[in-house]
Parts: structure tokens; sequence; C-alpha cells
């Protein structure tokens, strides 16, 4: 393992800074300013009701904080695709591209076509997920002209949000302490196989730590979707 903190987005949201980079920076400007490893206030972009530590937790929504989903998206009007009800139908790291999904009742490898069909029934434009261990929602919607979330936009979706790397409030903040960051840490030095992935830095997949592997959706809180996952392979 590496005795180095991982590079996290410190300045503006457009650029990312190794370490090294960001101590040097932050020496270089007035004493008055907050150095990259002091704690913040909780992110404005994690949703309500988030807890790093506890799923159960997390799935406590303040009325006040969260309002339900308009009717016509509510999950309530709509019936879940069977391969994304059954845990055993779908392989999907989601630390990787969506492009090492296998779906095994095919057996072979997945082609366009075969997710092309809409998520749900009847089909939906717009799906919003969320997930006890991430402090983000990932929405869904229709790619290009289409009329409706297809089970290409979905995995797309999770997978394209997954892999963007947090910004320096997700990671410095007063809701993770210590052992929070370093268990961020760790997982981000497992996932990472090369100096290229290194430095792309900590994504929000991470979040996740073990449980990175797609499990399926069912109908969640306030019109949502709840996004499944389970360990990886030993």
């Amino acid at each position: 393992m590496w005795n180095v903190r991982p590079p996290i987005q410190t300045f503006p949201s457009t650029s990312s800074y190794p370490p090294a980079s960001a101590v040097s920076m932050t020496r270089s400007l007035s004493t008055a300013y907050v150095p990259p490893d002091w704690p913040g206030e909780r992110p404005r972009t994690w949703r309500h009701g988030f807890k790093f530590k506890s799923g159960i937790s997390s799935l406590l929504f303040r009325r006040k904080s969260v309002s339900r989903l308009a009717d016509a998206t509510d999950s309530a009007r709509f019936r879940l695709d069977p391969i994304l009800r059954d845990d055993k139908d779908v392989i999907l790291d989601l630390r990787r591209s969506q492009h090492s999904l296998i779906i095994r009742e095919l057996g072979r490898p997945v082609v366009a076509n075969d997710l092309m069909g809409p998520c749900t029934n009847p089909p939906t434009v717009f799906m919003r997920l969320y997930h006890t261990r991430l402090p983000w929602y990932i929405d869904v919607v229709p790619s290009g002209n289409g009329s409706y979330v297809t089970l290409g936009d979905l995995f797309m979706n999770i997978c394209q949000s997954l892999a963007r790397p947090i910004h320096h409030e997700d990671y410095y903040n007063d809701e993770l302490d210590a052992d929070d960051r370093e268990e961020l840490k760790q997982t981000w030095q497992k996932r990472c196989s090369s100096k290229k992935e290194r430095m792309e830095g900590v994504k929000q997949v991470d979040f996740l730590r073990e449980k990175y592997m797609f499990l399926g959706l069912t109908r969640g809180k306030n019109g949502m979707w709840q996004l499944s996952t389970g360990k990886g392979y030993p």
C-alpha cells in the first residue's frame, strides 16, 4: 500500500491536485487561509439524512427536507424490468465501465440492442436513485432523443456518476472523521492498479467501500428508487 494522501479536488471543481501540490499551494497563501485538511461544513450537494457510518440512519429522510417526486415519475407507479429486480441476473462491478456488464441469461456478451428496452413498465422519463452509502443522488434520464429511460441509460448513468472524482469538501468536512477518511483512502488504494488511476483521485464509487457489485433496484422513499449493492468477489 502507498503511504500517501489520495488526490482530491481541493480548489475549483474543474481542477484536481495531488496532495503535495495542494499543500505547497496552501502554504503560499495568506495565513488566514483554511488549509486543505481542515474539516469544513457538510457539503450542500449531499442529500439530507446521509450518514457515513450507518446505512440505517441514512434511510431516515426528513419530510421537511425531501419532497416526494412528481406523480408522473413516482416509483410507486412503475414495475421494474425483471433483470433489475433479481440480483442473480446481472453482473456489474460499479468501479468499472458499464461496458463490463454481463447478463447471465444471454449466455453471450451484451450488445447495444439488449439494453434498448425500458427500465420500467410503463416507461418513465426520469428515475432518481439513492444508496445508503452514497451522499449524492443519481438522476437517470433518456439519452439523446430517447423518449424513455432504457436499461442502457440506467447502467450508463450509474457508472458515469460513480466515476466522478469527489471534491475537497466531500473528503474534509464535519461529517467525516479521521477514521472515515482513512477508510476512503484504503478503498481508493485497493481500487487503483496503476499510477494513472491513483492520480484520478478518490471517486464517488469509493463511498460504497467494499460493496461495489450491482444487486438491483427496489422502490424507495419519496418516489425514488433504492440502489442495492453487495461485496465484490474475493
